[in-house]
């Protein structure tokens, strides 16, 4: 009878036992619970822009802020070559990218590396294109300044002009007075004539 105790007592100890090492089996197979990546929700210039002349700087908007590790954006010409490797700065979701020097007209791809908030690593590109050079735009206005110049010049000389002209005006417009005064002057002596030849008469 004690045997038979012992036997039964032990039965649901065991059974216990059997039942938390399924329940640790059970546990340790299932997967892990997956933590979503940070992803880019916006960029200045976006995916696609085409642009007149290069942009000052690159901005790239996460849905998260993401971990100052690293960060690495590449922009690449049409032809594969490498244009600028830049260390971008890091602001809670939003990575800024400045170029040190314009970019020329051409199509570019822009990679971009950056560690999510999760603590993995992700990338991705964006292309975008630049229609003219930004020394053709500087350009530009110093031309339209020479033609300003020219035209300043010429309206100096079209002021100058009239002055030139002004002379004949007045000495056009002297000249009945100088005639009425020589006229006056002749008259009258050959009033003076008269009477003197007349009194000698």
């Amino acid at each position: 009878m004690p045997m038979t105790f012992r036997r039964a007592s032990l039965r649901p100890l065991t059974l216990l036992a059997l039942c938390a090492a399924m329940m640790v089996a059970v546990v340790t197979m299932l997967p892990a619970p997956a933590l979503a990546h940070d992803t880019l929700i916006s960029s200045d210039p976006a995916d696609g822009d085409t642009l007149e002349t290069s942009p000052e700087a690159i901005t790239l908007t996460y849905s998260d802020n993401v971990l100052e590790v690293s960060p690495v954006v590449r922009i690449v010409d049409e032809s594969g070559e490498t244009i600028a490797d830049i260390e971008p700065t890091v602001e809670g979701p939003d990575v800024t990218a400045t170029l040190e020097e314009p970019l020329p007209a051409g199509d570019y791809t822009v990679q971009w590396r950056v560690v999510s908030s999760d603590g993995h690593p992700i990338e991705g590109n964006l292309v975008i294109s630049v229609e003219q050079d930004s020394t053709d735009q500087a350009a530009a206005p110093s031309d339209n300044g020479g033609e300003d110049a020219a035209a300043s010049d010429a309206g100096g000389e079209q002021s100058s002009a009239p002055s030139a002209d002004e002379a004949p005006e007045q000495e056009s417009s002297s000249m009945p007075i100088l005639l009425g005064v020589v006229g006056g002057v002749v008259v009258i002596a050959a009033l003076v004539a008269f009477f003197v030849l007349r009194k000698r008469s």
